[in-house]
């Protein structure tokens, strides 16, 4: 038997581990395209609540990288990008990435429970991108946070 088969037939125990993990409910929001004037009066985007999932926040790690952190910049602020900082199942909806608020989809913490942090309740994080990966057990997405 190849190591291919070895890894392939443990891959979807790894899956199940993989999403065991992810203790936080995120609600996906995805732009229509169509915009709204909020109470200040401001064009914003129009979002479309999505069904909300199983996720899981995670800094990205710098150990081993020889660059900087990469920022990205939303209206006049500068963002840090979290790489691979937003987890979310594999059967859930791959999201569209932008890195303009009225562009890409955005996902709000919704719900805590397990041992995560309840300061994440309410954050919201737009999607930037989203790599691929092969054998993969959850799919890791670059995002920043909007708050």
């Amino acid at each position: 038997m190849a190591l291919i088969d070895d890894v392939s037939a443990a891959l979807p125990d790894m899956q199940r581990q993989a999403e065991s993990l992810m203790t936080l409910t995120l609600t996906p929001y995805a732009p229509t395209g169509d915009f709204t004037t909020d109470a200040d009066g401001f064009e914003v985007p129009e979002l479309l609540p999505q069904t909300p999932h199983a996720g899981k926040v995670q800094g990205g790690s710098q150990s081993g990288k020889d660059t900087q952190t990469r920022y990205i910049r939303v209206g006049d602020v500068e963002r840090p990008v979290l790489e691979g900082g937003l987890h979310i199942p594999l059967s859930a909806p791959v999201p569209q990435p932008g890195q303009q608020i009225n562009l890409g989809w955005q996902y709000v913490v919704t719900g805590v429970n397990g041992l995560a942090d309840v300061a994440l309740l309410g954050r919201r994080f737009l999607v930037v991108e989203v790599p691929a990966k092969s054998f993969a057990t959850a799919r890791r997405l670059n995002v920043i946070s909007l708050d």
